[in-house]
């Protein structure tokens, strides 16, 4: 997993700089073991289960519920719900996929304000089309997806993996029957935040 070879590197390089350093077996052990607390608290990867509801929008991290809101996809450039999500500082780091579908497109500028992001822009099988975004203006956020344009991916899915407290949103079409409001706390893959309409 790439994710997890990032990680890795990181301490096996930082673990031989301090021993090429004059410091004490005692202090460079010490170092070893919060370098590798912190690898396990980042790629903690908690069971999820799924909802069995087919037409259902899941978070794609874990956090609370800031808004949600009718507003403008900037992306697909259309009307749309949009529930805006603080990422945890304690939950697991990993992104879901909101739907089950076709990677249709990736992006990592916002075309309003030309800041860093990541959004990947989803297409069920029955052509609603949802869009989640990561804000990674900021110099400690950062996110790795493992999924490519053209590539299908279930509900809930783990597809990458972002650290630490990004603001994320979701774009859903505009009749989405909204599930949660502002302030609940939601799961990755678990907690659902709205109803795609059919019929």
């Amino acid at each position: 997993m790439r994710i997890a070879h990032e990680f890795r590197t990181v301490f096996i390089l930082a673990t031989l700089i301090l021993s090429t350093l004059q410091i004490s077996s005692s202090t460079i052990l010490w170092v070893g073991w919060v370098l590798w607390g912190v690898f396990v608290l980042l790629l903690r990867d908690f069971r999820r289960v799924i909802p069995a509801e087919p037409l259902a929008i899941v978070s794609a991290v874990d956090g609370r519920i800031t808004a949600l809101k009718s507003s403008f996809d900037p992306f697909l450039q259309r009307p749309s719900l949009v529930c805006t999500i603080a990422q945890s500082s304690l939950g697991e780091f990993n992104i879901h996929s909101p739907i089950e579908g076709k990677i249709e497109q990736l992006w990592l500028r916002d075309p309003e304000n030309g800041r860093h992001i990541l959004a990947v822009w989803l297409r069920t099988d029955e052509q609603d089309d949802v869009v989640f975004t990561l804000d990674l203006h900021l110099l400690h956020h950062r996110a790795i997806v493992s999924i490519q344009p053209g590539e299908r991916i279930g509900q809930g899915q783990r597809c990458g993996f972002a650290a630490i407290g990004c603001e994320v949103k979701v774009y859903m079409p505009k009749d989405a029957q909204a599930i949660v409001k502002p302030g609940d706390k939601i799961l990755a893959g678990r907690t659902m935040l709205a109803k795609l309409k059919h019929g």
